[in-house]
């Protein structure tokens, strides 16, 4: 079964870090049908490297090593194989043992008490109060809110939240205008 906090994890950092390379340019995108629960998956030079647990929306999981990575479906390829992703299977790997890193930093960090700051580092916007399996609770200077685990992680200065200050307080107000209006 993947790593919740792989997947999520993984899943920031996917995007930035399975750049196409020039090999993977030339390949064919994989057909969206080919993309399916139990279906294996392969690097970008056909070598296996896991199996699509679930598909929702333009959204792929995949189970690799335990771990799980999440990408949209653009980031397949066609090989002779089946549906492949576009880098090889090192760096996959790689990607996967750096979320897992990231992932654990951040575990060690959420303690009750500890400074939240925003994504650049520049304002303290909340301390932690709690932390649930359903999120982490903050005391911020807009009351007290829950956060998912996902939206935090670990910056040279320390706990942060993966928005800048401005964004989290529209955020807090939209939630809570939608919360009353609900």
């Amino acid at each position: 079964m993947p790593n919740p906090s792989g997947l999520f994890a993984a899943l920031c950092l996917a995007g930035a870090t399975l750049a196409a390379g020039p090999a993977a340019l030339a390949q064919e995108a994989a057909a969206p049908a080919s993309l399916t629960p139990g279906t294996k998956v392969y690097d970008q030079n056909g070598e296996e490297v896991g199996q699509i647990v679930k598909v929702e929306g333009d959204r792929v999981a995949v189970a690799i090593d335990g771990n799980g990575l999440v990408v949209p479906k653009n980031a397949f390829v066609k090989t002779g194989k089946g549906p492949g992703l576009k880098a090889p299977k090192a760096k996959i790997l790689a990607v996967l043992k750096e979320a897992e890193t990231d992932a654990a930093a951040v575990d060690g960090a959420l303690k009750a008490g500890a400074d939240v700051r925003s994504a650049d580092g520049a304002a303290v916007i909340g301390k932690v109060k709690a932390i649930a399996p359903q999120g982490v609770m903050l005391t911020t200077r807009e009351g007290d809110i829950t956060m998912p685990r996902a939206a935090f992680f670990l910056s040279a200065k320390g706990l942060a939240v993966k928005v800048n200050e401005k964004q989290f307080v529209e955020g807090v107000k939209a939630a809570r205008a939608q919360k009353k209006g609900g």
